[in-house]
This record gives structure tokens, C-alpha cells and sequence, in this order.
């Protein structure tokens, strides 16, 4: 029995038990994502954007001291998409003088992520790490 494309394509693949065991545990970070970002309050909602984002900094660093252009871009890309709604999200006129600074800090963010030396990605994780520190102190009870 020939399969046509369309078939082959949405048959489930079963080459090896890692690749199905690899699918599960990807599906498994989805899942657990999901119902994380489902209870979280908006406090938590940043500070997981600034765990992700300190990840990719440090991802797109290593890339970078290891040549490795695609996945420097790769990590950068998403990087920049963190900033870009973490910015987006500043009320300037309500957020005053800590709305400001937050949003020269991204600026900054990007910049050195444009830039993607080793040196200004590292620069770059440190910032995030010092702002995501302060996000925790506010969080605190």
C-alpha cells in the first residue's frame, strides 16, 4: 500500500524511542509553560520574561565566543522580542521617572543586542540580571 504525501506527512513518526521521547518532554515544557503563565499574576508574568531573556543573552554569548552565527541570531531574535514587549508594556504617563528608566534600559538592551559581540551580549545579561534582581526586591511581601 503506497501512502500519498499528505499521509506520510501527517503520520506520526516513530523513527527511534528518543525522538519520541524527546517530542514528550518537549510537549511536557509546553504544557507546564502553559498552566505557569495561565496562574501567573502580571509580577510574575515579568519575571519570567526576564528568566527567559537573561537565558537568551547568555545563549547568544556563548554563541558568539563560539562563532556559531546561527544560533547568535537565533537566541538575538527572540532576545529582541522580549525587549520589544517588555517596552511596549511601559505606561509613561502613569510609570513616571521608573518608566523612563526602564525604557532606556531596553533601548540599551537592543543596542547591544545589535550589536552581538560576545563582549556587549555579556554586558547585556548583566543588565537584565540587575534589573530582574530589582523586579524580585518589588515582588517580595
Amino acid at each position: 500500500m503506497t501512502l500519498s504525501v499528505a499521509d506520510q506527512l501527517l503520520r506520526p513518526r516513530t523513527t527511534s524511542h528518543g525522538d519520541n521521547r524527546s517530542a514528550a518532554l518537549r510537549h511536557y515544557r509546553s504544557v507546564t509553560l502553559e498552566a505557569r503563565v495561565a496562574a501567573a499574576s502580571p509580577h510574575e508574568l515579568v519575571m519570567m520574561l526576564f528568566d527567559r531573556l537573561i537565558h537568551l543573552l547568555r545563549e547568544a554569548r556563548d554563541a558568539a565566543l563560539q562563532a556559531e552565527a546561527v544560533r547568535r541570531v537565533r537566541a538575538t531574535e527572540r532576545a529582541l522580542a522580549i525587549v520589544d514587549g517588555l517596552d511596549s508594556t511601559l505606561d509613561h504617563s502613569r510609570g513616571g521617572e521608573v518608566a523612563e528608566a526602564l525604557g532606556r534600559a531596553y533601548a540599551m538592551l537592543r543596542s547591544q543586542l545589535m550589536e552581538g559581540s560576545a563582549t556587549a551580549l555579556a554586558s547585556a545579561a548583566f543588565a537584565a540580571e540587575e534589573i530582574a534582581a530589582a523586579w524580585r526586591t518589588i515582588g517580595k511581601p
